[in-house]
C-alpha cells in the first residue's frame, strides 16, 4: 500500500505546513517507520491458500458461499483494522508454493495453465458444492480386528464393483454425483458403483427399518478423474474422482448421504493421537483370504508426518500423505479396504450454538503397518485428501 502511504504523508506535510525541501526527508520516514500509514493490505492464509483480510461482501472468491464463524474467526485477520464481517479473501491469481520440499511449485501468473490452476486453487463454485446438502450425519457416537458398524452408521460409504461384480475397493460419497476413492482403484473392468449397501450377503438390510442398496453405473460420457500427479509405482497423490451416471436423489434414497469435506481450518488441523475412524469392507483378521460381509469400523489415532518419514524412506512422505496408527481396537487396513474414507468429528455452527458431523480427511492408500489383522502399533500412510482439496473443487464441477 505505498502509495496510500504516500497519500497519508503528503496529507501530514500539507496539514504541518513543512517546507517542500524537508517533504522527502518526511516521506522517505514515512515510508520506512510505516507510521502513517491510512491503510495497509493484511495478507492471511486460508486452506493453504494466501489472501488478503476483507470484507465478506467485497470478496469474489467468496460470492455464493455462505459466512461462517470459521471464515471469520480467521486469526491472521484478527487485527486487520477493518469493521464488519472480515474474513481471509483468496485471490484468484496469488503466489503460492507447496508446504513441503519434496517438489516445488513455480508461482503462477495471469498466463498460468489451466491444468495447475486445478491442482493448486480452491475453485468458490466447486467449494459451494460440497456440503452443500446435509453432510457427514452423526447417528452415533476394513478393517481388521474392527467391529460391526450399524445399520446407516455410514451413509456415505460406496462399493465399486468390477467385473462379475467382484467388490474390490471402497469409496465415498461427496456430492449428489460423484465418490471419490483411490486412484489405484480405477481399473477398465469398474463396472458399478453400489451405495446404501451394509451387509453383502443381503439384498435387503433391516433393523428397526429396512433399506435396500442402489447400483450407479460410470457416467458414459466421462472417465473417471485420476489426479494428474498420480504415481502409480509410489501411489503418490492416489485420489480419485467417479463421476456417476445419474444423480443422487437423496430425497428417494434417504438412507444415502455425503460426507463432508475439509473446508475450514478447523476441519483439518489434526494433533497427535487425535481419533479418526475408518470404514470399509476389508478382509478381516479371522480370515485374509475372504472378505467381510458386513460394513466394520474401526479406530485409528494421528501421528506426525515425520514418523512416517523415518519409517518409509523410500516413499515420499510429504503432505499429500497422512501418518496413522492403530487405535484402541488395533484396527489397521487391509485389501478391500483402498479407496475408503478416513474420517473424524468436526464442529459446524447453527447460529449461536454448535453441532458435530464426520468429515472425511483421509483414504486408504498404501496403508502399510504390518499383516492385515496383526496387532502393530507401527505408523502407515494414507493419502491426504486436504492436499488435494482445490483438485476436487474444479473436477466435481466437469
Amino acid at each position: 500500500a505505498v502509495l496510500q502511504e504516500y497519500s497519508a504523508c503528503a496529507v501530514v506535510v500539507i496539514m504541518a505546513g513543512l517546507k517542500p525541501s524537508l517533504f522527502a526527508c518526511f516521506l522517505l520516514c514515512c515510508c520506512c517507520c510505516n507510521v502513517f500509514t491510512v491503510a495497509y493490505q493484511r495478507y492471511c492464509r486460508e486452506n493453504g491458500i494466501h489472501g488478503q483480510c476483507g470484507l465478506y461482501e467485497n470478496c469474489e472468491t467468496l460470492r455464493g458461499i455462505p459466512l461462517t464463524d470459521e471464515m471469520r474467526n480467521n486469526t491472521d485477520c484478527a487485527n486487520s483494522g477493518l469493521s464488519g464481517d472480515v474474513v481471509c479473501c483468496l485471490r484468484r491469481s496469488s503466489r503460492r508454493t507447496t508446504r513441503t520440499t519434496t517438489r516445488r511449485i513455480v508461482y503462477t501468473t495471469a498466463t498460468t495453465p489451466a491444468s495447475l490452476l486445478e491442482k493448486e486453487y480452491i475453485n468458490p463454485r466447486g467449494l459451494a458444492l460440497l456440503n452443500q446438502n446435509k453432510c457427514g450425519s452423526l447417528n452415533n457416537d476394513r478393517v481388521a480386528n474392527g467391529i460391526d458398524a450399524k445399520l446407516g452408521e455410514f451413509p456415505w460409504s460406496a462399493l465399486l464393483l468390477y467385473a462379475e461384480k467382484k467388490p474390490l475397493c471402497g469409496g465415498s460419497v461427496i456430492t449428489d454425483r460423484f465418490v471419490l476413492t483411490a486412484a489405484h482403484c480405477i481399473r477398465d473392468d469398474l463396472q458399478l458403483v453400489r451405495l446404501g449397501e451394509h451387509d453383502l450377503s443381503t439384498a435387503v438390510d433391516c433393523a428397526k427399518i429396512c433399506q435396500t442398496y442402489e447400483e450407479f453405473g460410470i457416467d458414459p460420457q466421462q472417465k473417471p478423474f485420476i489426479h494428474p500427479d498420480y504415481d502409480d509405482s509410489t501411489k503418490y497423490k492416489d485420489i480419485a474422482l467417479i463421476k456417476l451416471d445419474r444423480t443422487i436423489d437423496f430425497q428417494t434414497y434417504n438412507h444415502i448421504k455425503p460426507i463432508c469435506l475439509p473446508i475450514t481450518p478447523s476441519d483439518y488441523n489434526l494433533v497427535p493421537m487425535d481419533i479418526l475412524v475408518l470404514a470399509g469392507w476389508g478382509l478381516t483378521e479371522k480370515n485374509e483370504n475372504r472378505q467381510t460381509e458386513i460394513l466394520q469400523k474401526g479406530l485409528l489415532r494421528f501421528e506426525p508426518l515425520d514418523v512416517c518419514k523415518e519409517l518409509y524412506p523410500l516413499y515420499t512422505v510429504d503432505n499429500s500423505k497422512l501418518c496413522i496408527k492403530s487405535g484402541s481396537n488395533h484396527t489397521v487396513s487391509c485389501q478391500g479396504d483402498s479407496g475408503s474414507p478416513i474420517f473424524w468429528k468436526t464442529r459446524y455452527s447453527v447460529g449461536r450454538f454448535w453441532r458435530w458431523h464426520y468429515t472425511q480427511i483421509g483414504l486408504v492408500s498404501l496403508g502399510f503397518g504390518g499383516r492385515c489383522g496383526g496387532l502393530t502399533s507401527v505408523p502407515f500412510i494414507f493419502e491426504n485428501v486436504t492436499d488435494s482439496l482445490a483438485w476436487l473443487t474444479n473436477t466435481i464441477l466437469k
